[in-house]
């Protein structure tokens, strides 16, 4: 095996151990995973083609800026532990990014997948 393939599969080790370590430590992260792989399968299953893929992505999104926001919240409780202001914001802006795509999210799904649930349920 290559040093680089090596490479490669320690990489994805890694990003393994953090997924884990974050359902593991963060309740907000099992929460919003549940809600974001219910949405994406949801969109994924009711809607078709391009629409399926980018609500889908949209929903999936939703996972994605949450694992940044524990890795802020990780890094910033690591670098101080007393209150320093920057670190509050830096942690509040990680916090307000989850929102605002976990929002737009809802809204897609409000608009989009809810009115074609509710045609292939009556």
């Amino acid at each position: 095996m290559t040093k680089t393939v090596k490479g490669v599969i320690k990489g994805i080790g890694f990003a393994v151990e953090g997924f884990l370590g974050a359902f593991r430590e963060d309740v907000h992260f099992r929460i919003n995973l549940a809600l974001s792989l219910t949405g994406t399968a949801v969109s994924l299953a009711v809607l078709n083609g391009c629409t399926a893929i980018l609500v889908g992505f949209i929903n999936f999104s939703v996972l994605v800026v949450e694992l940044l926001n524990t890795a802020v919240e990780r890094a910033v409780d690591t670098a101080t532990s007393e209150f320093k202001p920057s670190a509050k914001l830096a942690k509040d802006a990680a916090a307000a990014a989850v929102l605002s795509v976990g929002l737009f999210a809802l809204t897609v799904d409000l608009t989009v997948v809810l009115p074609e649930l509710i045609r292939r349920l009556s």
